[in-house]
């Protein structure tokens, strides 16, 4: 997170793009390396993260005084997976946490942002949902939380098919839980019914579950989800509960994308001033509008387009966008 001033001839790719194989920029939460998104240190993971509009909307609704579901809307590429995995480590680990918003606070002059608390005390588990690791959804929270063998051996001996908002209350009770579940509308739309195992019924119900104890007890239990769009039946059942939708549409929020993508590939973008870039993209520029033919009365804004953009093209990203 450095602050130096650098110019436009020092820009600097970040460590994890200048080998020999090109990697991509789109965000697992785990992978088969163990260095997925919420496998890596949080002080790492967070150096190389913007706090977009979006991400501090989502920041806001997960603090300790909120009462909503957080559910994140878009197509892939847009950033969600990257935001769940912000959402993860601001949650784990509070020392990081404090110095990554204490940093951006300073940065953009935020004095809201500088005020933010974050939850303790809480499991935050992170499941990317379209890796199937599970079979049911409930499984995770046996598997993983430290009361859940204990609340699976009585839901067990009950023989329902679906655990109870009680079962789901003696989890949080135990020890207080941040869910979040990357790729929800993806493995959901991908559940079957049979006669003998309705297992989109049962998902539809214990989402319900969820939902209904996150909204009862938002001091036990938060939901972070996302999904690709409004359709699916299990995002109309968690919207019954009014959750705080992070749409991914707008200006504003593509160019927060832009602006997120270049924090994450170069390592002093934001430390290379505008009039720096300006005299470097001049001729390129200005040879652009002469081909386009683009009005005059139009060249100022696609003259701040071009900067906010570099090093790369306004086509490229969106291009990248589309």
């Amino acid at each position: 997170m450095s602050e130096s001033t650098a110019s436009a001839s020092s820009l600097t790719l970040r460590p994890e793009f200048r080998g020999k194989a090109l990697r991509g920029t789109v965000i697992e939460l785990r992978n088969a390396k163990a260095n997925g998104a919420i496998e890596r240190p949080a002080e790492e993971f967070l150096d190389i993260t913007y706090p977009s509009i979006d991400l501090l909307r989502m920041v806001e609704a997960l603090q300790p005084d909120q009462t909503k579901t957080v559910v994140l809307k878009g197509g892939r590429g847009q950033g969600k997976s990257h935001m769940m995995a912000t959402a993860y480590h601001l949650l784990s680990n509070h020392a990081a946490a404090e110095k990554w918003r204490d940093h951006w606070a300073g940065q953009l002059n935020n004095s809201a942002f500088a005020k933010f608390t974050f939850r303790q005390g809480f499991l935050v588990l992170a499941e990317a949902m379209h890796n199937q690791s599970y079979k049911y959804l409930w499984d995770l929270l046996w598997e993983q939380h430290p009361r859940g063998q204990f609340v699976k051996g009585k839901w067990t001996a009950r023989s329902t098919n679906v655990p109870s908002n009680e079962d789901i209350l003696e989890l949080v009770n135990h020890t207080p839980l941040v869910l979040i579940l990357d790729e929800f509308q993806t493995w959901f739309d991908g559940l079957t019914n049979t006669k003998q195992y309705p297992h989109r019924n049962w998902a539809f119900n214990f989402i319900q579950t969820l939902s209904e104890v996150a909204s009862a007890h938002p001091d036990k239990l938060a939901l972070v989800l996302s999904v690709r769009d409004g359709s699916t039946e299990a995002y109309q059942q968690v919207h019954r509960v009014e959750p705080v939708v992070i749409d991914f549409a707008g200006p504003l929020v593509k160019r927060d994308r832009r602006r997120l993508l270049l924090y994450r590939i170069f390592e002093n973008r934001f430390n290379i001033p505008d009039s720096d870039i300006a005299a470097s993209i001049e001729v390129h520029f200005r040879e652009s509008c002469r081909i386009r033919q683009v009005p005059p009365t139009e060249t100022e804004k696609g003259h701040a387009d071009f900067i906010e953009a570099w090093p790369f093209s306004t086509k490229l990203l969106q291009l990248l966008d589309d």
